[in-house]
């Protein structure tokens, strides 16, 4: 109870205290009105009219900066809502670049798993192709040893013509090449590679400087292409256009190496190529049906 009581006094005290405040308050403003009221009577019409107008300037002037503070309040309202969005999406765009890295850190480890089998696969085809052409070299040192019997045709049989007293040694030996050439080619005209590619390996043995040795190694070559040898005609395309840059036959064999690498299913070295005859070539035959390939493969 006496606690309760204190309680009350204490509030008792706080609205006396708070009464005489507004009293002397009140008190102030009569004091101060009539002092002014008191001074106006003394005043003249004419000051008290400009003292008016100065109160109306004034209060121009404070709408006036009133309304200047809202627009700036409005200004700062929106200024702070366009850093929010600029914010929001900020964040947003380093989410979708986390995004991103974090893909092509995926993307970049396949790649590498990739290059990886890329390499592997190469070798094995390396080996492979190896062994394919060493047993190719034993067959054709095989038949090279047996002698060849091929039935002669009227259209393409050799006669026999005595050489004139004029004739050199030297023009003999070259005839008797270009026989044995076109006796290689007459058979790769008709289609009988095999028998074309005994021929063309017995001639570029007899005479592996021959002026018609890279249009024999480019035949041969087709031969072995046609006979679906792939890999050693792969090989073989490959040593004939670095031997022989500049032969007619150059981009063609280009076009079919890489038709066989297409045919091992091995496109990746394929398009490398076809892409090779078009940059090189490109007003050839084997550029347009390098571009037809490409097409093919890409669809």
């Amino acid at each position: 109870m006496p606690m309760i009581i204190k309680e009350k006094d204490a509030v008792n005290k706080k609205h006396i205290i708070h009464y005489f405040k507004i009293i002397s308050l009140l008190s102030l403003c009569i004091f101060t009105l009539s002092f002014v009221l008191s001074g106006c009577a003394q005043m003249e019409p004419d000051t008290i009219h400009h003292i008016k107008i100065q109160v109306r300037n004034l209060n121009r002037k404070v709408a006036n900066l009133s309304q200047n503070s809202t627009d700036s309040e409005q200004a700062l309202h929106q200024t702070q809502v366009n850093v929010a969005n600029q914010g929001t999406k900020i964040a947003s765009i380093k989410s979708n670049l986390s995004s991103l890295y974090g893909k092509y850190e995926i993307i970049s480890h396949d790649m590498k798993l990739l290059q990886a089998e890329f390499r592997n696969y190469r070798i094995l085809v390396n080996k492979e192709l190896i062994k394919l052409l060493k047993k190719e070299k034993f067959k054709s040192s095989v038949i090279s040893k047996q002698k060849i019997t091929p039935k002669i045709t009227p259209k393409i049989a050799i006669v026999k013509v005595k050489p004139a007293p004029k004739i050199s040694v030297k023009q003999l030996a070259l005839r008797k090449e270009l026989k044995e050439y076109g006796r290689a080619k007459s058979y790769y005209n008709k289609g009988s590679y095999k028998k074309a590619l005994v021929l063309f390996k017995k001639y570029l043995n007899k005479y592996p400087q021959s002026q018609k040795a890279g249009d024999a190694n480019y035949y041969k070559s087709v031969s072995n292409f046609k006979l679906k040898n792939y890999p050693v005609s792969i090989l073989e395309f490959h040593k004939f256009t670095r031997l022989y840059p500049k032969n007619k036959h150059a981009a063609m064999a280009i076009y079919l190496q890489g038709i066989g690498f297409s045919k091992l299913s091995d496109p990746s070295d394929a398009i490398i190529l076809f892409k090779q005859v078009i940059a090189d070539y490109g007003s050839s035959k084997a550029a347009a049906l390098a571009k037809s390939a490409l097409e093919k493969l890409a669809k």
